[in-house]
């Protein structure tokens, strides 16, 4: 269990460790600032205290778990907690010079957008999903020759395959990120990063419900559940883990590092500074002025919700009455023989 803690630790330090190098170089920690400014002092500086720190800290991790200082869950949890306060130590570091030496002052801002992805849009390859719809129904099928008394995990499959249509929709109707000072050159890779993500999105469906097929199987007692069999079931989850992990290395924040589809000159545009809209390091978006629900998060492979937007209430709402009722028994998760 020692070397998986260890993993555990690693893992936590490479994923805090690659969000800033795979971000836009305009928002370094989520600070939004002129291109221009992506190489000043104060940028490299907190770049390096903030990777000095992440090798800090999973040095103290692991002799923490080594000497058996702390319980393996606590230094988990006591480790991330450092490296969201370092990134919203270099977040502050950034955002203060900014203020301070007025870097938008004599900028001319500006906001760009594409309609060729309103009126040609990037649409889900639906095909992808085929795969989690026939393991569903041959999940299913299995349960019903095997005399299998439940079926939680069958609903299971039907949710993952619901919950992930949903979010292509969503996805694929979300404010495009354009910037400004290349609006052609960045909506191609836009659309081409949005391709992607949808795909992926769409075949990671299928690996989960391949795992629960596995898992459904050694709940019925259909095949043992023994090493071999475990790893075979977590295989297509890790399959499509590395997938997400290429793609992300590749592409970067919001595609900004694939490859150019012309050589377009830049603008005399920057792209408009709207700081005051986000909050926690750029992780959280609240504007009551912008329609969108979905917005890119300015770090990493993900969409938030606008807290502006009333809809985002009620999807949080559902959520939260969802783990309530998970949490009292009303829900019930797949258990052995059910």
């Amino acid at each position: 269990m020692i070397g998986l803690h260890l993993a555990l630790i690693a893992f936590t330090a490479a994923a805090f460790g690659s969000a800033p190098a795979l971000a836009r170089p305009t928002l370094p920690f989520g600070v939004r600032i002129p291109a221009r400014r992506s190489g000043e002092a104060v940028v490299l500086l907190a770049r390096r205290r903030y990777n000095r720190g992440i090798g800090a800290g999973a040095i103290a991790a692991c002799i923490a778990l080594l000497f058996d200082w702390l319980a393996p869950e606590v230094v988990l949890l006591v480790l991330a907690t450092a490296y969201s306060l370092l990134g919203c130590l270099a977040h502050r570091s950034i955002a203060a010079a900014k203020r301070e030496e007025g870097w938008y002052s004599g900028t001319r801002q500006a906001v760009s957008t594409d309609t060729s992805l309103r009126s040609d849009p990037v649409r889900p390859q639906w095909i992808l999903l085929a795969p989690a719809v026939v393991l569903a129904f041959a999940t299913a099928a299995g349960g019903w020759f095997t005399g299998a008394t439940g079926f939680s995990t069958v609903f299971a499959q039907i949710l993952v395959i619901v919950l992930t249509s949903l979010m292509a929709v969503a996805i694929s109707r979300a404010r495009p990120e354009i910037d400004a000072a290349q609006p052609s050159a960045s909506a191609s890779r836009y659309r081409e990063y949005l391709h992607g993500v949808l795909a992926l999105l769409l075949i990671s469906a299928g690996c989960v419900n391949a795992t629960l097929l596995v898992v459904s199987l050694q709940l019925w007692a259909v095949v043992d559940t023994t090493v071999p069999v475990t790893i075979v079931a977590y295989l297509p989850l890790a399959a499509a883990f590395i997938a997400w992990i290429g793609f992300t290395v590749r592409a970067g924040d919001a595609g900004h590092r694939l490859p150019r589809a012309g050589d377009e000159p830049e603008t005399r545009y920057e792209q408009r500074d709207d700081d005051r809209h986000w909050y926690a390091a750029g992780m959280v978006y609240l504007n009551r002025n912008d329609p969108a629900l979905l917005v890119h998060r300015r770090v990493g492979t993900y969409w938030t919700l606008n807290l502006g937007h009333p809809i985002a209430w009620v999807v949080l709402g559902a959520v939260a009455v969802a783990a309530v009722l998970t949490g009292f028994g009303v829900v019930t998760l797949p258990e052995k023989g059910t």
